[in-house]
């Protein structure tokens, strides 16, 4: 084994981080939660509640096709790391991958502390908030591009066809969760949500 293929397995380090970054942020959510402001503090900015809940139709098939792009995606990086089979892409492609990884890490823990009423499933519970601020102003799913970026950066890493089509699966995945929850957001916050999409784009500020 070279200096390289060991220098590879650092890629689950970089993963750990990405993980952690997000279960520290929600542990951070669930410490603030039901905290009374101190005397002096300024009020948070108030946001628009749903009244009711919803539920978008196949929510559930959607984390299956998500989750199918995961399972690609660590089964591609087990096998070329552990084979020592990490193609040659360009000089530094390690340090781009770790680059594009870690600020995906950065966008989903800015956006889980931003955004208290976050659900695994694109379901609104009853008084729901709409978040516009923080990541969200600059786009309208800050999480899903994290883990979009999440794929990207390993496909970096590790050029494999099977990352690429991870890659690919994440990004195809993130996109139709993202519509989902987008009906159902619409449906509960009508004119409020359109006038929100009409300046903000769904993944990349001025372009989609």
């Amino acid at each position: 084994m070279n200096h390289l293929d060991f220098l590879d397995f650092s890629i689950y380090g970089v993963h750990t981080v990405f993980w952690w970054a997000f279960v520290i942020s929600r542990w951070i959510v669930k410490r603030s939660a039901g905290k009374t402001a101190t005397p002096g503090e300024p009020a948070a900015p108030a946001m628009p509640s749903s009244g009711d809940a919803h539920t978008a139709r196949w929510s559930r098939a959607l984390i299956l096709f998500h989750s199918a792009a995961f399972g690609t995606m660590y089964v591609g990086i087990g096998y070329a790391v552990m084979a020592g089979r990490v193609p040659f892409w360009f000089g530094g492609q390690r340090i781009v991958g770790t680059g594009v990884v870690l600020i995906g890490a950065a966008l989903v823990a800015w956006a889980v502390l931003h955004f208290r009423s976050w659900r695994f499933r694109a379901a609104l519970d009853e008084g729901h908030l709409l978040a516009t601020g923080g990541p969200f102003r600059l786009i309208r799913h800050p999480i899903y591009m994290g883990l979009n970026l999440l794929a990207l950066g390993s496909a970096i890493w590790v050029p494999t066809p099977t990352l690429w089509a991870a890659c690919l699966f994440m990004f195809i995945g993130s996109d139709l969760r993202g519509r989902a929850e987008e009906r159902i957001l619409d449906e509960a916050f009508g004119d409020s949500y359109r006038d929100y999409c009409r300046h903000t784009k769904r993944f990349v500020p001025g372009l989609y």
